[in-house]
């Protein structure tokens, strides 16, 4: 890959979990994401939007075989947080891009998003680091997701 991505990695063997209307106080994600830990489970992904009056989404990615296990979990501890729904999305994949100029090298996101649409894969969740964009799409659409992302930047 030429010198802004390393490579790109994906595990197609994911499933997404949303809590819906969290309350949005400091320590939920601690607390959600300290009881997984304590059963076991690693999070993949998270990503949170405030939805506003006070309500947060939380959306995290585990490992599909595991998915039964992290709804127990939270079920279990839904009333400290007061989610309004949890919602779990089995038909899930997970891409990473990974290189050390993602983060110093401008519209490269864009980039990456713009070949995944002109492919007809919509983005379901994202998240970025310095050197990494991780990206969950629907699970039959990974092979041709990562094939964009790679004909874009292999040359």
């Amino acid at each position: 890959m030429d010198k802004f991505i390393e490579g790109v990695n994906f595990n197609s063997d994911i499933a997404r979990i949303t809590l819906h209307g969290v309350v949005d106080r400091q320590g939920i994600a601690a607390e959600v994401f300290g009881a997984l830990g304590q059963h076991g489970l690693n999070v993949e992904l998270i990503s949170t939007t405030s939805i506003g009056r006070g309500r947060a989404d939380i959306s995290f990615a585990v490992l599909e075989p595991y998915v039964d296990m992290a709804c127990k979990v939270i079920k279990a501890m839904q009333e400290t947080f007061r989610t309004k729904k949890i919602t779990v999305d089995k038909n899930c994949a997970l891409i990473t891009v990974f290189g050390p100029m993602l983060s110093s090298t401008p519209g490269i996101a864009g980039t990456i998003f713009a070949r995944l649409a002109d492919h007809g894969v919509n983005i379901e969740m994202i998240s970025a680091s310095l050197s990494s964009v991780s990206i969950i799409v629907q699970r039959e659409k990974v092979t041709n997701a990562v094939k964009a992302i790679q004909d874009e930047f292999v040359k």
